[in-house]
């Protein structure tokens, strides 16, 4: 024999409404416990906190497609700069695909991982060149006031240290990677950086 319930129909949807609203509730308010107690990861370079922006900005690659501050908003981004016809430029390139290397076995940071280096000088035969050796390196000129104000955006100047600037997606500058780290020491804290993306960015 089946017990007719003795409340009615719509308070026992109230009740479901109230229990579901204080699931949800703890969820975000569990969620956000968990964010704002998780510290951010510990690397050898310096982290940006908060994450910044830079100023928009219009340069090309040795293609002549466009990159501006909307590319860097897609995947994240590895940048560096140098002038292709001296020692510091040819450094930089160095450094950028030694770091793509060693992060080949992270298949999704491999995957949207794209190097830029920005060459104060145009030297278009060096840069086509220096782009033929990996589709994930752009190398990048133009309006001298526009790679100048990039870089006095990032607080560098032509000749500066051999710095890495690291760019999450939604064009947040998250770290600077410094001129005395290691190879070894520059993948590891891009991992880092990668694996604690949602500590690093702002909440939407």
């Amino acid at each position: 024999m089946l017990l007719r319930n003795p409340y009615r129909l719509w308070i026992r949807l109230l009740f479901m409404v109230g229990a579901a609203a204080l699931l949800f509730l703890g969820y975000q308010w569990g969620n956000r416990v968990q964010r704002d107690g998780a510290r951010p990861p510990a690397i050898g370079g310096v982290l940006i906190r908060p994450p910044s922006t830079v100023p928009d900005f219009r340069l090309q690659d040795a293609t002549g497609r466009p990159f501006d501050r909307g590319t860097l908003s897609t995947g994240w981004t590895l940048m560096a700069f140098g002038d292709l016809s001296q020692a510091g430029g040819q450094l930089a390139v160095q450094r950028l695909i030694e770091v793509y290397n060693r992060v080949s076995d992270r298949e999704v940071l491999y995957r949207d991982l794209r190097l830029a280096l920005v060459s104060p000088a145009e030297a278009p035969d060096q840069a086509r060149a220096l782009a033929a050796l990996s589709p994930a390196l752009h190398v990048l000129g133009g309006e001298p006031a526009q790679v100048k104000g990039l870089m006095e955006a990032l607080g560098t100047a032509p000749g500066g240290p051999a710095s890495l600037y690291v760019f999450a997606p939604g064009g947040y500058l998250v770290a600077l990677l410094t001129d005395d780290q290691a190879g070894a020491d520059l993948a590891s804290d891009l991992v880092a950086l990668h694996a604690h993306a949602d500590l690093l960015l702002p909440e939407k």
